[in-house]
């Protein structure tokens, strides 16, 4: 099975890495600075799941995309203000039998990748990861989450969803072929919401936000109260276990987390307002969330000043 990797920063240099060391025929579309640093050391991979090296990865450009045929499988890892860019660069790759696996964050992808490309080729998919690229390139998985779930749109378990569980089924990814992606969208889509809302409100990571006291911990939770009234209201209600366990990562004392789109802000890079923030928003159906709105406007002026 040929799959392309559509990018190879931190979550695609993740989980394509993971599959290319475990044998599988990977190629990875980048582009710039990045192809020249993978093409001069490798995709190198550190943290819980195992520190490993892909020392000569599979590269390409959009440009050498155009005469390298079909591939079985597109999986794009890019950040969702990059979508309509990405699509132009992997549009050579799309043939009759080609499946596109999105791992992009919140919903509204799915929409523009059926338009392009017709919603038969189009699953759903999600992945549950906390990891960097150093500014030398290390991808840095910070906790032992490495989770990846896909499955097609109406959850039937087809033939070719069990063959690409069989591809992506290898050592350092927790593989889940879910009947219900849909519902897996949403809960990644209200905790990433939580974690960029608590984090760009706080200003900080999770320890120093719950150690300025009692008012930093209500506002953790708070913010999830009102993510999760949101998927609810949408007919997607959160498993109480699994909002209990969010909760303590929220509120727990000397937690270096952060959310993925903080750091980018602290950066100075591009972020997912509109993405994770503003399209949750605009699905809130009555639902009255202060918070989240605050964390977006925020969000909103920092891309203001960024021009």
């Amino acid at each position: 099975m040929r799959i392309l990797m559509v990018g190879a920063g931190a979550t695609g240099g993740y989980f394509g890495g993971r599959m290319a060391l475990a044998g599988r025929d990977v190629t990875f579309l980048v582009r710039g600075q990045r192809k020249e640093q993978l093409q001069r050391d490798g995709i190198r991979i550190a943290g819980p799941s195992g520190d490993a090296t892909l020392s000569q990865p599979k590269l390409i450009t959009a440009e050498e995309l155009k005469s390298a045929g079909a591939f079985d499988v597109v999986i794009i890892s890019v950040k969702a203000y990059s979508l309509e860019s990405a699509m132009n660069d992997f549009a050579a790759a799309v043939g009759d039998n080609t499946v596109i696996v999105p791992i992009l964050n919140g919903m509204r992808h799915l929409d523009t990748l059926a338009h392009r490309f017709g919603k038969e080729k189009v699953m759903g998919g999600s992945v549950r990861i906390v990891c960097d690229v150093e500014p030398d390139g290390l991808i840095r998985q910070m906790t032992k989450l490495d989770h990846m779930n896909f499955g097609e749109i109406d959850g039937t378990v087809t033939t070719r969803a069990q063959a690409l569980y069989d591809a992506f089924s290898v050592p350092g990814i927790t593989l889940v072929l879910s009947k219900d992606i849909i519902d897996t969208m949403w809960q990644k889509w209200w905790i990433l919401s939580t974690m960029g809302a608590v984090c760009v409100l706080g200003g900080g990571n999770v320890g120093e936000i719950v150690a300025t006291g009692e008012h930093g911990v209500a506002m953790a939770l708070a913010v999830q109260d009102e993510a999760i009234a949101i998927a609810t209201a949408n007919g997607h209600p959160a498993d109480a276990e699994f909002v209990k366990g969010h909760g303590q990562r929220m509120t727990e004392a000397g937690s270096t987390l952060t959310s993925s789109m903080y750091r980018d802000m602290t950066k100075g890079l591009p972020v997912e307002a509109d993405h994770i923030l503003g399209d949750l928003l605009a699905r809130a159906n009555g639902v009255k969330a202060p918070l989240l709105g605050a964390a977006y406007t925020h969000l909103k002026v920092y891309e203001g000043r960024r021009g």
